[in-house]
């Protein structure tokens, strides 16, 4: 693996489905320059990535058990230094990240940083059921939408819909911010 040649960047080198659904290569210049400054992408490989940071194609999920450098797996060999990265320069954190990459910032959050998670799900049996296929569409559309509309405050999050999905205030809070799908109600007769 040469870690030198060959190399993109790193949100155009990502295929999966949340990248998908972010559309980096229909990006406008100021959305470009808008990801640059706010987007961070964790990779259990390279750690903090800008999404202009080269990458050489790999596969390596987070969760791996991996004993690298006496570390019994990845969270274990990253430790704490990911987050510091994060919060070197901004205290506001929006969490599109799944659960298995979130695990690597969460332990460390400290009272002077304001972390808020989206979780994208619908209601089922009284319960709020994340589906991952779903969740993965959401986070990169989301993405796509806080680019193209340049949003600054965590605030203006509540404003997005997409792919039938909007915020709902009755299940969020200060640290969560839920978007469920709408139901279509049918007509009864």
């Amino acid at each position: 693996m040469d870690l030198e040649k060959g190399i993109t960047p790193a949100v155009l080198s990502y295929i999966g489905i949340q990248y998908q659904y972010m559309a980096p290569q229909v990006f406008t210049v100021e959305q470009w320059d808008y990801v640059r400054e706010h987007l961070w992408i964790l990779s259990g490989f390279y750690g903090m990535l800008r999404p202009d940071h080269g990458v050489t194609p790999y596969r390596l999920e987070m969760q791996a058990r991996l004993f690298v450098e006496g570390a019994k797996d990845l969270y274990d060999f990253w430790g704490d230094k990911l987050y510091k990265e994060l919060v070197r320069r901004d205290k506001v954190i929006l969490n599109l990240a799944s659960k298995e990459y979130s695990k690597v910032i969460e332990p460390y959050l400290k009272e002077d940083v304001r972390y808020v998670t989206c979780i994208f799900g619908s209601m089922q049996d009284g319960k709020i059921k994340v589906k991952g296929t779903e969740a993965k569409m959401l986070r990169g559309e989301m993405v796509r939408w806080l680019s193209l509309n340049q949003i600054e405050e965590p605030e203006r999050v509540r404003e997005f819909e997409g792919l039938g999905f909007s915020y709902c205030p009755a299940f969020s809070g200060e640290a969560e911010y839920v978007f469920l799908k709408k139901v279509e109600k049918q007509n009864q007769k």
